[in-house]
């Protein structure tokens, strides 16, 4: 849960300091979405159903997440619409399959991936979507990027994302912020609710990276 709070606190600050407090016409797309917790947050702060989009590769999540992003009835947009129409909606707005093939061109003000890039071992599949992520981005916009930077000795399936290595993958930025997040998971859950005042007294033990990359 504090692990949660703080990246959700720095997402919304970082896009509050680019785009404003108004973000009911902006677009954003996660890649690799899971089961949609994170663009829960997102509609919680400003966007709009319709205008969150989410790719999901797996079935099984892609089944959830595709339930979980449908606006419920209390929202405008359900008020307005039909059922079917509601159906296709969730079908345009929810994608399944490999990012790679996502048919967008500068269509989005935010395009988030949390944890993608680390479960992606292969460096030129690293450089392909970061290529695609930064085309289905705006002028103006930014990638949001959360991803830890040490790699684990126990999961040799997984391999960390340096800063030189998000500077890498996005040479044509025109300006990144960085800024490390996520107490080291053994330790946060030894500590338990002091996690905040130990995430503050020592930010040497952070292990993630939350980098904003503007186009």
């Amino acid at each position: 849960m504090y692990c949660k709070q703080e990246r959700e606190v720095a997402y919304a600050q970082i896009i509050r300091q680019v785009f404003g407090n108004d973000l009911s016409k902006r677009k954003i797309i996660e890649i690799g979405a899971g089961t949609g917790g994170n663009l829960l947050f997102f509609q919680y702060l400003g966007f709009q159903w319709g205008n969150i989009y989410a790719n999901e590769l797996l079935e099984e999540r892609y089944n959830l997440l595709k339930m979980r992003i449908l606006p419920q009835p209390s929202y405008t947009i359900a008020t307005c619409v039909e059922i079917n129409d509601l159906q296709e909606l969730a079908a345009e707005v929810c994608i399944h399959g490999d990012a790679l093939q996502l048919p967008y061109k500068e269509k989005f003000d935010v395009a988030l991936q949390s944890t993608v890039f680390t479960s992606i071992l292969d460096e030129n599949f690293r450089k392909a979507l970061a290529e695609k992520m930064w085309d289905m981005l705006k002028p103006g916009g930014i990638i949001l990027s959360y991803d830890f930077t040490y790699n684990n000795p126990n999961n040799k399936d997984v391999r960390k994302l340096t800063k030189k290595e998000i500077k890498n993958l996005f040479p044509n930025h025109r300006g990144i912020q960085f800024k490390s997040v996520t107490l080291a998971p053994p330790i946060a859950r030894r500590v338990g609710k002091f996690y905040n005042l130990i995430n503050f007294l020592f930010p040497m033990l952070r292990t993630h990276l939350i980098a904003a990359i503007k186009k």
